[in-house]
């Protein structure tokens, strides 16, 4: 991997007197800018790995502890993982920064269930109509598995509800792109750890699988208009349980 060799600049007298109304950046984030910006214009791969830290320190001209800082901000962006002994590789994009983000405005009341579900609600709904258009025999495996595997572990709440997740993973996956899954799975995995009741859950479970299988069927059809309705009448009937499954939330 061929990364830029100029080392990075430091910041200038003007700017270390303050003489500018903004503040200068880190060098650590400075440097995970450059870092980043050599990765995607390498276009690099998920897997792929980087220079060693001595590498990096020699190409940006910086120390050991900036090249870690910098690190750990492109990890928490989502853009590396580091592992002890293997130094930092590429990641592969999965949402979980959005999901953390999500799950502390949820948390905080900064927003609430119903208005994530609100926003799931208008772009799902349209994703499985382009599913019903555009899914794989191999989607509809996938499908069928994991409504098979709900109806033989019905009573078993983690399982069906880490189904419930999948199935809605993969109708987006079958809209047949990529930022339909970027946005949304992070959007479902939310609402899955907002899930308070496993009583309420199962026992709503025989509709949950009645409403899957009808998205399922029109998915299969390849009827977009049934697909949509079907969609839109399972999401609607979980957002009416709100109170129930995610107990505790004060309106806004």
């Amino acid at each position: 991997m061929v990364l830029s060799q100029a080392p990075i600049p430091a910041a200038s007298s003007a700017q270390t007197r303050g003489a500018s109304p903004e503040r200068p950046p880190r060098l650590p984030d400075v440097v995970a800018e450059r870092l980043q910006n050599d990765l995607l214009a390498q276009g690099l791969r998920p897997g792929d790995r980087l220079p060693t830290e001595p590498q990096l320190v020699e190409r940006y001209g910086v120390s050991r502890t900036v090249i870690r800082e910098a690190g750990r901000i492109l990890e928490q962006r989502g853009l590396v993982d580091i592992r002890p002994g293997r130094g930092m590789t590429v990641s592969k994009p999965d949402g979980s920064a959005i999901v953390q983000h999500y799950s502390l405005m949820l948390g905080m009341n900064a927003t609430t269930f119903q208005q994530l579900m609100e926003t799931r609600l208008i772009i799902e709904v349209e994703v499985t109509a382009l599913a019903a258009a555009r899914r794989t025999d191999e989607d509809l495996d996938e499908l069928r598995a994991s409504v098979g595997r709900v109806e033989r572990h019905m009573s078993d709440y983690q399982v069906c509800l880490e189904e419930d997740v999948r199935f809605h993973e993969i109708v987006t996956r079958a809209g047949g792109n990529p930022f339909f899954s970027w946005f949304m799975d992070p959007v479902n995995t939310c609402l899955r750890e907002s899930y308070r009741d496993a009583g309420t859950y199962l026992a709503s479970l025989p509709q949950t699988l009645a409403e899957h299988g009808a998205i399922l069927e029109a998915i299969a059809a390849g009827d977009s208009n049934a697909a949509r309705e079907a969609s839109r009448a399972h999401l609607n009937r979980v957002v009416s349980q709100q109170d129930e499954l995610v107990p505790g939330r004060e309106p806004r």
